[in-house]
């Protein structure tokens, strides 16, 4: 290890140890000795290590003793180190490893006995009295200890001192009961971070927070994760927000840079921190910490990244302007300009799209806009409109920058021009242009804006309905094929089961002709119409009702009901708001009929079908129990019960997500590393449009248990990287729905069918429905809809039938919402205008 190694990387501590030990073994002269304690003092400061604390109060205390031994025999030139020297050693490690709670003991045992050797008898009972009110996990020993230690030095006050000391111990064991909780779980968790923050988290909500234990807590995690940005950040967060000594922040912002060298936020701390030195010579110890964190190459991995260290540059050119009491203007900002310009040199020429925010530029276009430069500000939106058509954010940016100039003719014609592209939100557009025309136009104006803006509305919602029912044929094709070859794969299976029992299949041909052409493959065309969403069932039909449509009778002819079936799906909706009309004296109940239509052919006439289906379709479905739809993944069929219901289990997490890879690998490379850990069904690896990896992969293994397996290769290096594998996680707010503004007298069960009819939501973890706030949140079991907005409006002759009292208001609407945007509706999600019903006290539950 050279001299610098520690200024560049992070090292261990057995690192450490291993190289201290080896100059202990050739240490011959003083400098020698003193250039040991040097490398001690500076390994400490890495990380938190009880191993090296012991290491170095050791060698301190032993060194001592032996230049002791030698000035006995007369070697003055012998001593290098003295008793205060050793103590100071001893009172560092102590108030850095106080609060450990589990090894604090390990250093204070060795001080009080190295105090106890010497005599200094009021000093030691003055350190087992501190002592006593700190939690540790030998507190009752060290308790045992004082009283042995008083009754030998002190017996005559022995008394009242132990009243005295009792009253410490037992404020430090209560408090150290609170915390073994804690400390157990990160025993049995193996020191995981989630445990650690947990941790944190219960001493910061202490009504009287302990600086130095969540100091502690910090660093104990990060002498195990050190190589999580995130925990690093957090810290330091931490000790801004407690106003802690920019000294320290300085020290802990440059750990993290030498550990997380490819995290922007990081570096960009340390840049902040330095520039709150009182020094001289701050700004050029900053920019060479800048070009530096330039050099880092896994910092190129992460545009965002890069971008940050950038932005923090320019940060720094800018409030060295503000420092010097004058404006920013043409003259002064040369530097500032500058640095934003070679900043975006350099994102462009690692990352072939450049940022994706457009940050730089937006920062460069308010300086050039603050020097009054705004025909270059001009062509940089311009630039950024070129790259960023289809987004609408980028154009209301741009086009709030021509409004703060005052540019109302230049804003209208900026509008119009959004209003024509085809863009991810053109709601947002529109909505921006009226809003104008309202605030800044004429009549005329506002008049020609509205049939402009009806024509553009009609054209997207074309656009989309087109787009959908593209994707909805892609769909159903799909569908199609998948379910001819699980019949195919079907007939396969059982014509194997056939040909290795032939006495069994000619049993079931004698027993049962019906059932000859069981085994025969089934092909599943497209129907001309989708009759589940065409159909609607209408019960309470009074007895008398003959009209000319399918009528059914209960056996106990206690009511009639109807199946009527439309010719398109759009015609669906009207007929589903004449729900709780009455015909008569009878309320009728009208609902959508959904996945329970079957053709039935070949039967004989007095077949009862109802009977016939009732008893014998669940058990025959039991055949499918155990079929394999593909390797590794079999069904589960079973009768249903109630009682024996579990709750959903969430989906296999088979995938994981690999970070800081280097730009130049492939899926082969990848496969071969971690297929040592189980059969690996796919490998996604985002590139840029050059093919180069963005640093990031996915991985797909056929089981959970070979995926959690994978795990193992975190923090291993590859290629000059240092890899982080972690499971794919689906957050909690990508998979929530909330409906809002919902009927008083809605049911869960109501919920369930809009999702199952209109959003064709699948694994429901939970439905949370609060009827006083009319809303509910529902949780699903995948990341369905990943925070895009999804609204689905209930028609205006429906919002009449479901509240007739209501006139202005939206009382009677139904909203589906992720989140509180417009009326955007994804394209992936978008689907026919068709409006929800949610039907109340439903009879069809009662069946």
């Amino acid at each position: 290890m050279s001299e610098t190694t520690n200024t560049n990387f992070p090292i261990s501590d057995d690192i450490w140890l291993e190289k201290i030990q080896t100059e202990i073994q050739n240490a011959v002269t003083k400098e020698d000795k003193q250039r040991i304690i040097y490398l001690f003092s500076e390994a400490v400061k890495d990380y938190l290590s009880i191993k090296l604390w012991i290491a170095y109060t050791s060698y301190a205390s032993n060194e001592y003793q032996n230049s002791l031994n030698q000035m006995d025999e007369g070697e003055d030139d012998y001593k290098f180190i003295t008793l205060e020297d050793v103590r100071k050693v001893f009172q560092e490690a102590c108030n850095a490893t106080n609060y450990i709670i589990p090894e604090s003991h390990k250093i204070w045992d060795s001080y009080r006995d190295f105090e106890e050797n010497i005599l200094e008898k009021y000093k030691v009972q003055k350190m087992y009295l501190d002592r006593l009110k700190i939690p540790h996990s030998t507190l009752e020993k060290t308790f045992t200890e004082y009283s042995s230690f008083i009754t030998k030095y002190n017996n005559d006050n022995y008394e009242s001192l132990m009243i005295e000391s009792n009253s410490l111990f037992n404020e430090a064991k209560s408090q150290y009961y609170k915390r073994d909780k804690y400390e157990q779980e990160l025993i049995d968790s193996n020191f995981a971070l989630d445990k650690f923050m947990n941790y944190i988290q219960f001493e910061k909500q202490q009504p009287k927070p302990f600086l130095p234990i969540i100091r502690t807590l910090y660093e104990r995690a990060i002498y195990v994760h050190y190589l999580v940005p995130y925990l690093w950040e957090d810290y330091i967060f931490y000790l801004l927000e407690k106003k802690i000594s920019n000294d320290i922040i300085i020290e802990t912002s440059e750990r993290s840079t030498r550990n997380c060298p490819w995290s922007g936020d990081l570096w960009s701390h340390y840049m902040r921190a330095l520039e709150k030195r009182p020094s001289s010579n701050s700004y050029d110890e900053i920019k060479s910490v800048f070009q530096n964190s330039l050099s880092i190459e896994m910092l190129k991995n992460n545009v965002d990244d890069l971008v940050k260290v950038i932005i923090a540059n320019c940060d720094l050119e800018r409030r060295k302007l503000l420092k010097s009491g004058t404006s920013i203007n043409l003259e002064n900002s040369v530097n500032l300009k500058n640095a934003l310009s070679e900043g975006l040199q350099t994102v462009n020429q690692v990352f072939q799209d450049g940022d994706p925010y457009y940050r730089l530029e937006r920062y460069l276009i308010e300086i050039e806009t603050l020097t009054g430069n705004v025909i270059k500000a001009r062509e940089i939106w311009e630039q950024i409109i070129k790259q960023h058509r289809g987004e609408s954010e980028a154009w209301i940016r741009y086009i709030d920058w021509e409004k703060s100039l005052g540019n109302l003719e230049e804003v209208r014609k900026k509008y119009k021009v959004a209003a024509h592209q085809n863009t991810d939100w053109p709601e947002r557009i529109f909505d921006g242009l009226e809003q104008f025309e309202h605030q800044y136009g004429t009549l005329e104006n506002l008049e020609s804006t509205l049939v402009f803006l009806a024509k553009q509305k009609l054209k997207v919602a074309n656009r989309r309905a087109k787009t959908m029912e593209e994707y909805y044929q892609a769909e159903q094709s799909q569908i199609d094929q998948t379910q001819s070859q699980q019949a195919y794969n079907i007939q396969s299976s059982n014509n194997l089961i056939d040909s290795s029992n032939n006495v069994r299949k000619r049993k079931y041909e004698e027993d049962d002709s019906l059932l000859e052409k069981r085994n025969k493959p089934f092909i599943h065309n497209k129907p001309k119409r989708d009759r589940e969403f065409t159909t609607i069932v209408v019960t309470n039909l009074p007895l008398h009702i003959t009209e000319g449509i399918r009528i059914l009778e209960d056996s106990d002819e206690s009511q009639k009901y109807a199946y009527i079936e439309f010719s398109f799906r759009e015609d669906v909706p009207a007929a589903l708001t004449k729900d709780k009309k009455k015909i008569g004296e009878n309320e009728i109940n009208v609902y959508r009929i959904l996945e329970h239509i079957l053709y039935v052919t070949n039967f004989i006439p007095s077949t009862d079908l109802k009977e016939l289906f009732e008893k014998d379709s669940a058990h025959a479905a039991l055949e499918m129990n155990g079929y394999e739809v593909e390797p590794g993944r079999k069904l589960k069929v079973a009768i249903s019960n109630p009682i024996l219901r579990k709750p959903r289990s969430p989906p296999e997490q088979r995938e994981i997500f690999i970070r800081n890879l280097p730009s130049e690998v492939n899926s082969e490379e990848l496969e071969s590393i971690f297929n040592k850990y189980g059969r690996i069904i796919k490998v996604r690896i985002p590139t840029t449009p050059d093919n180069k990896c963005k640093g990031i992969a996915y991985m797909e293994f056929d089981s959970e248990e070979n995926a959690k397996s994978a795990l193992a290769l975190n923090l291993v290096e590859f290629k000059g990287c240092i890899l982080n594998v972690d499971l794919s996680r689906i957050s909690e707010k990508s998979r929530q729905v909330i409906f809002s503004k919902l009927p008083s007298d809605t049911t869960e069960e109501m919920i369930r069918e809009i999702i199952l009819t209109q959003l064709e939501g699948n694994g429901i973890e939970e439905i949370n429905l609060n009827s006083q706030q009319k809303l509910a949140r529902v949780k699903f079991l995948n990341a369905k809809f990943n925070g895009k907005t999804i609204k689905v409006k209930a028609s205006e002759d429906e919002v009449s039938t479901k509240n007739k009292n209501s006139s202005n208001n939206d009382s009677g609407k139904s909203i589906i919402s992720t989140n509180s945007a417009g009326m955007f509706l994804p394209r992936q999600y978008s689907k026919p205008k068709v409006g929800i019903k949610i039907q109340k006290n439903l009879n069809k539950y009662k069946k």
